[in-house]
């Protein structure tokens, strides 16, 4: 009777006899690690501060080729103009963890679009279309932008760009600028062709006479130009651009519609770097000039 007692406390798992006690411990191994799992599904939204506070993960969608805006250098590291902005924002706001995650530069704002992202960074201008679409931060540079031609064309002030043609990505100031050029100049067009094509090719076809202007950030398209080694194209800064006050561009981050105490938040410490001086040095370093926006700008 004994035996059969026993034989009772059994069971068939695979063909083994296993005692109860065993499968008990496994189920209690089983539900441990899935309490687990739990935990780390739910980390994003429990991280917390050294002072217990909660933490915000923010997402910052760039284009880690965009020297001198967000770029990695020669030791593999990020850096750039507005990486280096961001990190000191960063450090000054322990309610937010920045993470960067890299992009194409035709995809940021689609990140934004997909609640992949919060913040967008590649020295973006304003248009009334994303005005209506996102959240913009205080501007961080007064663009500086010039005019690359063919060394035939070497064109040196807007007025000349009557005539001639361009192409640029869909949604940019730069059409907005070029759609308005052309408002107020029916007579002397420029025209305007849409392609998604990089801003390396559309140098490259510059240089060979596809395309006949660009109108673009003077270091960016530079840097590119010094990188992938094309040749035939010079580039001016208009000397009439005074005459012309909606060629005149800022640069700014922008924002998921819904992240307006981030937007906040960013240009909080934005203005207090213009106050402080850091944006002045910034832009020295990675331009070699002031081009820091006006006061006026940051209110």
């Amino acid at each position: 009777m004994s035996d059969i007692k026993k034989t009772k406390h059994f069971y068939i798992l695979n063909g083994e006899m296993m005692k109860i006690s065993k499968i008990i411990g496994i189920s209690a191994l089983a539900m441990a690690s899935v309490a687990l799992l739990a935990a780390c599904g739910n980390s994003k939204s429990d991280n917390k501060s050294s002072d217990g506070k909660s933490v915000k993960t923010v997402n910052v969608a760039i284009s880690a080729s965009s020297n001198p805006y967000e770029y990695t250098d020669a030791n593999g590291k990020m850096t750039g103009f507005e990486y280096d902005i961001l990190q000191k924002a960063a450090a000054n706001l322990p309610q937010y963890k920045f993470v960067y995650k890299n992009y194409q530069d035709d995809s940021l704002l689609t990140q934004i679009d997909a609640g992949r992202a919060d913040i967008a960074a590649n020295n973006f201008g304003k248009t009334q279309a994303r005005e209506e679409k996102y959240l913009f931060s205080y501007p961080t540079l007064e663009g500086v932008n010039a005019i690359f031609s063919s060394s035939k064309n070497n064109f040196k002030k807007i007025s000349e760009l009557g005539g001639s043609n361009t192409t640029i990505p869909t949604g940019t100031n730069y059409g907005d600028i070029l759609s308005k050029w052309n408002t107020e100049n029916p007579k002397n067009k420029i025209t305007i062709n849409y392609s998604q094509n990089t801003l390396v090719e559309r140098l490259q076809d510059v240089a060979s006479g596809k395309i006949g202007f660009l109108f673009a950030a003077k270091s960016a398209a530079e840097n590119l130009i010094k990188e992938h080694a094309i040749n035939g194209v010079v580039d001016n800064i208009p000397s009439d651009l005074g005459d012309y006050s909606y060629f005149k561009t800022y640069e700014y981050f922008i924002l998921a519609q819904n992240d307006s105490q981030l937007q906040k938040d960013l240009n909080a410490q934005i203005k207090k770097m213009e106050e402080d001086g850091t944006l002045k040095k910034l832009s020295e370093k990675y331009f070699k000039a002031d081009h820091v926006p006006a006061a006026d700008q940051f209110k």
